[in-house]
């Protein structure tokens, strides 16, 4: 299959007027009935217009129709192929939605959901991570998941058993990865962990599924926490009172429902309280227009602001 960039370079070629075989010699397809025909489910196929026994159709309307279609995306990239992605990327929150992992991943909305579908609950012993109640899924459940998948537990010996030293080299595998921000700051997940704590955490559930007999109290020497029941917790998806809070960043119209204050009063604040302006600036929004929600929490009971509590 061709490239977006490979696809633009050779309908660059072709006249204005194109014809069903120059489109499919373009896009890298043995042909494109199944476009042309509405009862297949493709729709906003550019109209042709026919000239003697020759359908053509406008370049441009092709070309652009085609490069929006989610089956002219790249291929979708496997787990191991991931792995680089997946440790170095930042998430703008502890939870996602498809499209939004898909953005940090570079790879298609539906191959993430693809994902789910082939490694659902019941399909395999450890399936691809659910999505939560607002159909978002957590980044380092999934990251975790994705690391784990190209690396997966060891398989028992002939007596069929593993040797725990082996056990142990695999649980521990990521858990000194950090996500370092430019700002320094740490990201830390729904548990309040970091994604490399998490990861022992998923790989932890995932060894005792299998059997293992991984004991609470060594979780918890390997993550520093203060007793084995602290790990169970955890492993329970219950965040620790000494795990670090987990940072929420939230656009502008998600911070005014969350603090109960009006949206003009966010983008207010924000283009008025600025760096140049005020020694307590609003807090600084990141590369997708979202603020830590607890930064603008103090920010505004700083500055006598009403909002709501936590």
């Amino acid at each position: 299959m061709k490239t977006h960039e490979e696809v633009i370079a050779a309908f660059a070629k072709l006249p204005p007027k194109v014809t069903a075989s120059q489109i499919a010699e373009a896009t890298g397809r043995a042909h494109i009935h199944n476009w042309t025909d509405p009862t297949k489910g493709f729709v906003g196929f550019p109209e042709a217009e026919r000239v003697g026994r020759t359908d053509y159709r406008d370049r441009g309307e092709v070309l652009e129709w085609y490069l929006n279609q989610d089956f002219s995306q790249e291929p979708r990239r496997g787990p191991r192929d991931l792995n680089d992605i997946a440790r170095t990327a930042r998430p703008p929150r502890t939870h996602l939605t498809a499209s939004e992992v898909a953005d940090l991943l570079t790879i298609t909305r539906r191959g993430v959901n693809k994902y789910g579908e082939i490694y659902a609950p019941g399909t395999t012993d450890d399936p691809f991570p659910r999505k939560d109640s607002d159909g978002r899924l957590s980044w380092s459940e999934v990251r975790a998941w994705l690391l784990r998948h190209a690396d997966p537990l060891p398989k028992p010996g002939p007596e069929g058993t593993r040797e725990w030293s082996r056990v142990q080299i695999w649980l521990m595998r990521n858990h000194l990865h950090t996500v370092n921000y430019p700002s320094g700051r740490v990201f830390h997940d729904e548990l309040g962990l970091t994604v490399g704590h998490r990861d022992v955490i998923e790989r932890v559930r995932v060894a005792r599924a299998a059997g293992e007999a991984v004991p609470a109290q060594w979780v918890a020497e390997v993550l520093g926490l203060e007793d084995a029941e602290q790990a169970d917790q955890l492993l329970r998806g219950v965040p620790v009172a000494s795990a670090p809070a987990p940072t929420r960043m939230l656009g502008p119209s998600a911070l005014a429902r969350e603090l109960g204050v009006t949206l003009e009063q966010v983008r207010y604040y924000a283009k008025t309280r600025t760096p140049e302006t005020s020694t307590d600036p609003f807090p600084a929004k990141d590369g997708r227009s979202a603020r830590d929600l607890e930064e603008v929490r103090a920010w505004f009971v700083r500055n006598g602001v009403p909002v709501a509590s936590a």
